[in-house]
């Protein structure tokens, strides 16, 4: 499924460097994608889609590079494995598991918000946290 969509997109990037404004087209996909990958890497312990900014930075990268396009085809690999596995399990499980890691994720960021304010960063969250009987 998802190779489908990385071959088609391949496919109109090949097209693309055979166009008028071809010589154009690998150095833009690679300031682009080292610039998505980049951002990716530094958003990774943000709340958000740091993993998936990553993921996109090596597809884009994956057009131009061999090592990116390895590390594509086994990323898409093993999310393809997990997909046809997690789909076979019961609807019980698939919702106990993505609750918990909702719980997960939400726990994370709020003992970074804590954190960050315990260290002074978020000064303007004191009377909040007065109002509800959290002091420093």
């Amino acid at each position: 499924m998802v190779y489908r969509r990385v071959d088609r997109l391949a496919q109109t990037h090949v097209k693309a460097k055979g166009g008028r404004y071809g010589y154009l087209v690998r150095p833009l996909t690679l300031v682009l994608g080292w610039s998505v990958l980049i951002l990716g890497l530094i958003t990774i312990p943000l709340p958000g889609q740091g993993w998936l900014t990553t993921f996109l930075g090596v597809g884009i990268l994956s057009f131009e590079q061999r090592w990116a396009r390895r590390l594509l085809r086994a990323g898409v690999h093993q999310y393809d494995r997990f997909y046809f596995w997690f789909n076979r399990q019961s609807q019980l499980f698939r919702i106990t598991v993505v609750a918990i890691l909702i719980a997960v994720i939400w726990a994370v960021f709020l003992f970074i918000i804590w954190g960050t304010w315990k260290m002074g960063s978020l000064d303007f969250l004191t009377p909040y946290a007065q109002g509800v009987g959290l002091s420093r």
